[in-house]
């Protein structure tokens, strides 16, 4: 852990570590805390005796267990994990299916197992252990992927049965977001448009009943189309506005914002970022809109650059996985869709999210070091639609 730092900087002035990769990611982790800081005593004296600030010290000590692992991950060449892709999912699957059986159960839902006193939640494992897979199984098939039985269903049946071993817990917005990640990388790598299209309409309709014996998803679907409005349903969104109107345009200031006093429900959670926009204002939620932003960009332009198909999808992969949970965090925030459990990545209170999302920077900082400079061949992603994989070798 001590070389970590040096060894960054050195890589970094030779130009192959993408630094501003790793400072956006530091910056969003800083602020996390400090937000924390902030809404996470009251929670804790809210709710039982000891430190006012104990979730900070915890977060704290999470981070930097998360930022060990990015450091370390930094140095490990990104292709070991093409060799390991498919133990890993096995194994991402074994927890999903644990936590089913063993999970502790938190507001209706058991979606963590509980591990030392620390609640470890499988699905963050799983995510990435899902987008390994995809980009070895990508790389390996090259055009194989067109081939709707061959290809495209079993990586697509591999997405689909993760989402329903999550939403069985139930996490609707994990698997909601696991289906859409797994889509968008396919759709990238160049598989066929009808497929996606026919394999998408196929799933919604077998959901739909599933979905409809969900009380909780019903209640927030409705709440959401009759507009909001009064009532228990629609409380936490409520004070989510307030909070973001509130603070205007400059914010009333850190640990100055007034509705984690007991009306902002998990403030230092899921609504971390309505904290954001009432003590540092608009500014300062368009400032993490922008990170995040940058970061999706970061992980594209890594991507482009890198030296083969794996790599690629493995470096969108991760770049899509934050960018896509940030933007339904702030989606739901902001009223725009129905309220989800997701945390804001590396800015919410939350070990496994924190370490997982860390790590994953971790990944895809090693893959701009073993990156190379090039012309992409093929527009923004690097894929001709319709066209063959310009980078995988072809499978006969």
């Amino acid at each position: 852990m001590r070389e970590s730092a040096p060894e960054i900087a050195n890589l970094a002035d030779r130009g192959r570590c993408d630094l501003t990769l790793v400072l956006a990611t530091v910056a969003l982790v800083v602020l996390g805390l400090v937000m924390i800081a902030s809404a996470g005593q009251m929670v804790k004296l809210q709710r039982a005796s000891g430190p006012h600030f104990h979730f900070f010290f915890r977060q704290l000590t999470l981070a930097g267990l998360g930022l060990f692992v990015m450091a370390l991950l930094m140095r490990v060449p990104y292709r070991i994990y093409q060799k390991y892709a498919f133990k890993a999912l096995l194994a991402a699957f074994v927890l999903l299916g644990a936590v089913l059986v063993v999970g502790t159960k938190i507001r209706g839902s058991s979606r963590s197992i509980d591990v030392a006193s620390f609640d470890f939640q499988p699905v963050e494992v799983a995510k990435i252990a899902l987008i390994v897979f995809l980009a070895a199984k990508i790389s390996e098939w090259g055009d194989r992927i067109r081939d709707f039985r061959r290809g495209f269903l079993p990586l697509a049946g591999t997405g689909a049965l993760m989402a329903v071993m999550v939403a069985l817990q139930p996490s609707i917005s994990n698997s909601v977001l696991i289906m859409t990640l797994t889509f968008v990388i396919l759709f990238v790598a160049g598989c066929r448009i009808k497929h996606l299209v026919l394999f998408g309409c196929a799933a919604l309709v077998a959901a739909t009943p599933f979905l409809l014996h969900v009380s909780k998803v019903i209640t927030r679907v409705v709440t959401y189309l009759k507009g909001g409005g009064g009532g228990a349903a629609n409380f936490q969104l409520q004070q989510s506005l307030i909070a973001l109107g509130s603070g205007s345009v400059f914010g009333a200031g850190p640990g100055r914002g007034h509705q984690k006093y007991r009306f902002l429900p998990d403030a230092h959670t899921d609504f971390i970022y309505s904290i954001i926009g009432e003590e540092l204002g608009l500014i300062g939620t368009i400032a993490v809109l922008l990170v995040f932003v940058f970061i999706l960009r970061r992980a594209v332009r890594t991507a482009l650059r890198a030296p083969d198909s794996f790599g690629y999808v493995l470096a969108l992969g991760i770049g899509l996985l934050v960018f896509m949970s940030a933007m339904i965090n702030i989606a739901m925030t902001t009223g725009v869709i129905p309220t989800a459990g997701l945390p804001l990545p590396f800015v919410s209170y939350g070990g496994s999210s924190l370490v997982a999302s860390l790590a994953a920077i971790g990944i895809l900082t090693n893959i701009s070091v073993e990156g190379r400079e090039r012309k992409p061949s093929a527009g923004l992603f690097g894929l001709r639609r319709g066209t063959k994989n310009v980078y995988a070798k072809r499978v006969v």
